[in-house]
């Protein structure tokens, strides 16, 4: 303590000692994010493993016994991850030992046996406290408080035992703004009239608006009309976890939920009615879309791997892999002719791409949207422009950064683009839909209201 300041090893991140100090684990930036093992010092580094191409290795933690590393592995752009671990020797592979799929993250020890950490809902989006017993492989929902999200955690290893974690209370409005050649600024979007307390992922239908909303649990399906709000679908029986998709005829809903931790799509009747599962083989990652004739829809989805882009018939047929790389949020164009999706670069953006039916390739401009959004783009209707949502850090004083959403046009065949607001920072944006005039964006807004915890634990 005190002194100059000296390089430790060069590139290395996520420093971890080891239980009696003797030793360091950390992971460096090269791709994968290789995890290494060295003494104290820094010498004598060995090379334990790393992430597939596109994967990534966090929050690396030493067992009570240093025989093993426990990290979260896998890609957080896309929330696909698990805890995994690795012996400390280099002697195995990595071995998976929860089966979340989701955002895990902040793995600490209780005891010497028992991990606690934040990771997805069971059945919904939210942020929940887990306990896993790494030996039995026995693992526990901890955290009890409706609409609380706890967004990380650590424990003391000193007497009393005590956990300090991030728990948000979030909130979630619909907002709308016009849409015109001048740029909007804040003072032209407004609170939609939705009477719910909570509401987000809007869709415009022939009948109302479609959005999720909750009384206290995982988000159902509601729709509004005439300032009155309809219950459709309710979370107890599988949370919501993205906007609706409306059929091209209004009959017709296709939604994906998730159930005791895994995601699957339901597809009903306007009304609510007449429920059944779609392609129950896949574990559904986003939004769907239906195809212009309405026999088919597109979705984002995994067997047993990184979701790939689908394409299922409604009529209950098996289910067509489309694209064959990592790919997210499909939008059937207007036309029929190919399928907008989202392709996972560096950092925390995804490249637009689109793709026919047939797997042909299709030419668009360079946009980039933000791997958070869960709606990043709709078609503006009977144009051939496209409206997509981006965000970007605005920084009112020195060492104040908030993230600022915006939305932006762009004309498909010309490139040309521009920005359509200038709304103030300080809320995340994840979902937006078009009215049908294509003169107004009904758009949600959440804010965290974070606070840190302090629990102390029962002997």
């Amino acid at each position: 303590m005190g002194g100059t300041p000296q390089p430790f090893v060069s590139h290395a991140m996520e420093y971890a000692a080891s239980p009696d100090g003797t030793r360091v684990a950390y992971h460096t930036d090269a791709p994968g994010d290789p995890i290494y093992v060295a003494n104290a010092n820094g010498s004598d580094a060995r090379r334990l493993c790393a992430a597939g191409l596109g994967g990534h290795c966090h929050y690396l933690s030493w067992s009570p016994d240093a025989r093993y590393i426990y990290f979260v592995k896998g890609v957080p752009t896309t929330q696909e991850m698990d805890i995994w671990r690795v012996r400390t020797t280099g002697a195995a592979v990595p071995e998976r030992i929860t089966d979340h799929n989701a955002r895990v993250a902040y793995p600490v020890w209780l005891d010497r046996q028992t991990l606690i950490y934040s990771a997805t809902a069971e059945d919904g989006p939210g942020q929940r406290l887990f306990t896993l017993d790494v030996n039995r492989r026995v693992r526990h929902h901890v955290s009890a408080g409706v609409g609380e999200d706890y967004l990380s955690v650590a424990a003391s290893t000193t007497v009393p035992r005590r956990l300090i974690c991030s728990l948000a209370n979030t909130s979630a409005t619909l907002w709308t703004v016009p849409v015109s050649d001048l740029m909007q600024p804040e003072s032209a979007a407004t609170r939609y009239p939705a009477p719910n307390a909570r509401a987000h992922a809007p869709r415009v239908g022939a009948e109302g608006l479609l959005f999720l909303s909750s009384r206290g649990g995982a988000d159902g399906i509601w729709r509004v009309q005439n300032d009155v709000a309809t219950e459709l679908w309710k979370g107890k029986d599988g949370g919501a976890v993205a906007a609706p998709a409306i059929s091209p005829d209004g009959s017709q809903i296709c939604f994906p939920f998730r159930k005791s931790g895994r995601g699957g799509m339901y597809i009903m009747s306007s009304d609510g009615t007449n429920i059944r599962p779609l392609a129950p083989s896949l574990e559904v990652r986003s939004a769907a879309s239906w195809s212009p004739d309405g026999k088919w829809v597109a979705v984002a989805a995994s067997e047993n791997e990184r979701a790939r882009l689908f394409l299922v018939p409604v009529d209950g047929g098996a289910p067509i892999r489309l694209v064959d790389s990592p790919s997210y949020n499909p939008l059937w164009s207007p036309n029929g002719e190919y399928i907008l999706y989202s392709e996972p670069v560096q950092g925390s953006q995804m490249l637009v791409k689109a793709i026919t039916p047939h797997k042909g390739t299709v030419q668009l401009p360079e946009i980039y949207v933000p791997y958070t959004a869960a709606t990043p783009y709709r078609f503006v209707p009977g144009r051939k422009e496209l409206i997509f949502l981006r965000d970007g850090l605005s920084a009112p004083a020195p060492g104040v950064g908030y993230r600022t959403w915006n939305f932006y046009r762009t004309d498909l065949v010309t490139g040309r683009e521009r920005q359509l607001t200038n709304l103030k920072p300080g809320y995340l944006m994840q979902s937006f839909d078009i009215s049908e005039d294509g003169k107004q964006i009904i758009f949600d807004r959440f804010r965290d209201n974070s606070n840190i915890v302090l629990m102390d634990l029962a002997r």
